[in-house]
């Protein structure tokens, strides 16, 4: 007869601490490959949406000049309002040329209109007049006080008429038939502010809000980003010298500097240990004002 004989209590005991050793360790690989997993997904997230900040806002400010009245001499800004972390401007929202039979209270633009959306009646439009067509001197962008926006026909063509409550006036200029060439360009704007804004999650947020349309409140755009130094604006002159936004006229900014600082959603420590905190991205952007004076 044969012997059977089976695992003497020393080994069942030998087994189980090994089987624990081995268990512990790869216990341990996997729970850092999570942390360091999750940590990467979120810095991939916070980094999608600094660098979506980082171009929202110069592709707005890229359209943002000046005008100046050709009699008074006088320089208009987009810029409506600057600080050190808000900033309002007129938003260009579209462009269209004129159609039909002009009038000086009703204007046919013809569609399609080139840009982000077709003009809305809370829009701020402008005019270009030529004035006298055999010299740009006297050539400029005039404010219209539309009342009303529907859908109407140049011809055959679909085209939008933009009617007003009475003949515009720009200061120094009085609107005439005769400065108004059909096939002239229009264009349309929204009055936009950004800002920080602390969402219900006690986060905060890079904001927007639409002054055009009555939004009293900011809407998140993208973020979070840091509470203190998230977002930051700087301005500069003509001599590149830096302006301070509580003294400064806006018609003086030539170049604004967009400064973000993003955070991630949750704690991360790409080291994968348990030690965390918050990541963080730096962005810094600087956008030349168009029609840029030398004065």
């Amino acid at each position: 007869m044969r012997n059977y004989r089976g695992f003497t209590l020393i080994e069942l005991l030998i087994t189980m601490v090994i089987m624990a050793v081995v268990g512990s360790a790869i216990t341990s690989v996997m729970l850092r490959s999570f942390r360091v997993s999750q940590s990467q997904l979120q810095t991939a997230d916070m980094q999608a949406n600094v660098r979506t900040s980082g171009l929202v806002m110069p592709l707005e400010f890229r359209e943002v000049g000046y005008d100046t009245n050709i009699s008074t001499g006088a320089v208009t800004s987009d810029l409506e309002s600057i600080s050190g972390t808000e900033i309002q401007f007129r938003a260009m929202r579209g462009f269209a040329s004129t159609c039909g039979t002009p009038s000086l209270t009703s204007l046919q633009i013809r569609k399609p209109v080139y840009g982000m959306r077709r003009p809305a009646l809370t829009d701020g439009f402008l005019l270009f007049v030529e004035s006298d067509p055999n010299t740009h001197i006297d050539d400029q962008w005039i404010p219209m006080v539309v009342t009303a926006v529907d859908q109407t026909l140049c011809g055959a063509d679909s085209a939008i008429t933009l009617t007003m409550s009475t003949p515009q006036v720009a200061p120094g200029v009085n609107l005439a038939l005769t400065q108004v060439f059909v096939g002239g360009p229009v264009r349309y704007y929204e009055r936009i502010r950004f800002g920080p804004f602390v969402d219900a999650d006690g986060r905060t947020y890079l904001g927007a809000r639409s002054v055009s349309m009555g939004e009293a409140s900011y809407r998140a755009v993208a973020g979070p980003i840091d509470a203190a130094t998230g977002l930051s604006f700087r301005y500069f002159d003509k001599n590149e010298a830096v302006l301070d936004p509580a003294t400064a006229a806006p018609a003086r900014v030539r170049v604004v500097e967009i400064n973000l600082q993003g955070q991630s959603q949750r704690a991360i420590n790409l080291a994968g240990s348990a030690n965390r905190q918050r990541g963080s991205m730096i962005t810094q952007t600087r956008v030349a004002l168009r029609n840029t004076l030398s004065h």
